[in-house]
């Protein structure tokens, strides 16, 4: 049993409650991980260009905009707990679809469209239930908990792919049983429950503390950038796709080892603050990118250390929200990182892709590492200023 764990049984946590919504979220992270680079690759391979794959993407995370500031109302009205099993099964379907689409490229649109209704209403769940059951002054080991546990799941879903390849039926059946067994530890628990009458705005907190919000945002515009070219960058330099694969599998457990450190640290120090030193390294290793990528021996460590860091950003966003907002508020506000990371998540691939085919994949790398360092100075600005 974790530190972590002991710490929240006395709190008098549910820790059965809680270790359910982190199994949850977990092997979620596991289909995400499987499905971007597959969905990415097979792209290629049915010929879209990178602007049509990022746009692709992108597009995935505009159903989050249109319809998760509805989801606070929903889930005061049927809980959280059907709330998150109803969205599971909502992804499995399109999902499965995403075969038959084929080469029929403008399918895959509206079908991305429909299955991220599902991954944005999962995510937005998952964070209401864990921060609404632990207490401020343990938040961030939890939460650090939590996101390691998501980020070990987006490690290991690329190594499902080594294994079922990209081809046929198979590596979508495979996804599919994935997403659908995150409902089961949620059936035997119960979940935080919240009064009807106090629902919000999800804008509200976000027009307070738009930095803490945009750590979202600048996380997810990131991570999918490295999701869907980092496989297409390895076969560019002639490494194949088990090194794509690998790569950001590597990427991914930086993500993994990082998360209880810098929810420790959030624990410690001002958040903020913690977030501004995590985007500092991550401007400085999108630099480091373009130097180390022809030796794999550089590469990989540079991508560890990067996806810790970038990862960090949401760890100690989350945090920041989960001890500013309580009760029913928490859910609006929760849902609005969700929100904005999904802005993130359709503006980073619009970006990167125009970014490589305007520039090039070191170009990439450049207007990374710009955003990052724009992002640490507003950070620094907020931590010195008072909330």
């Amino acid at each position: 049993m974790s530190p972590a764990t002991n710490d929240a049984e006395s709190q008098g946590i549910p820790v059965l409650s809680l270790i359910a919504a982190i199994m949850a979220i977990s092997v979620v992270g596991i289909g995400f991980g499987h499905s971007l680079p597959l969905f990415s690759v097979l792209l290629e391979e049915y010929g879209a260009s990178d602007f049509v794959i990022g746009s692709n993407t992108a597009f995935a995370a505009i159903s989050a905009l249109l319809c998760s500031p509805f989801y606070p109302r929903i889930i005061s009205l049927i809980g959280l707990r059907f709330f998150m099993v109803i969205s599971l099964l909502i992804m499995v379907v399109p999902y499965l679809l995403v075969h038959w689409a084929g080469e029929r490229i403008w399918l895959w649109f509206p079908l991305r469209f429909i299955f991220s209704v599902g991954g944005a209403g999962v995510f937005a769940a998952s964070e209401i239930w864990i921060n609404g059951l632990v207490p401020d002054r343990i938040r961030g080991k939890i939460l650090g908990v939590y996101a390691t546990c998501l980020a070990l799941g987006f490690a290991l879903g690329p190594l499902i792919i080594a294994k079922t390849g990209y081809e046929g039926f198979l590596p979508f059946a495979v996804g599919a049983a994935v997403f659908a067994s995150a409902a089961v530890p949620l059936l035997f628990v119960r979940a935080p429950q919240f009064e009807e009458n106090e629902h919000g705005s999800i804008f509200d907190p976000i027009k307070r503390f738009p930095v803490v919000f945009g750590a979202s945002a600048m996380f997810a515009g990131v991570e999918s950038a490295m999701l869907i070219f980092l496989p297409i960058l390895a076969l560019e330099l002639g490494y194949g796709i088990g090194i794509g694969a690998w790569a950001v599998t590597v990427y991914g457990f930086g993500l993994v080892a990082a998360q209880l450190p810098v929810g420790a640290l959030a624990d410690r120090y001002p958040a903020k603050v913690v977030m501004s030193v995590c985007a500092i390294f991550g401007a400085a290793l999108a630099l480091t990118v373009p130097v180390a990528q022809t030796h794999l021996y550089l590469l990989f460590p540079v991508l560890f250390v990067w996806g810790g860091a970038v990862g960090g950003l949401y760890t100690a966003g989350l945090v920041v929200v989960g001890n500013t907002f309580k009760g029913s508020a928490l859910a609006a506000a929760n849902t609005g990182f969700v929100f904005t990371y999904a802005v993130g998540a359709v503006l980073g691939p619009f970006i990167a892709g125009a970014a490589r085919w305007g520039l090039g994949a070191n170009g990439l790398m450049v207007v990374l590492a710009l955003v990052l360092g724009a992002y640490a100075v507003a950070a620094r600005r907020a931590a010195s200023s008072a909330v």
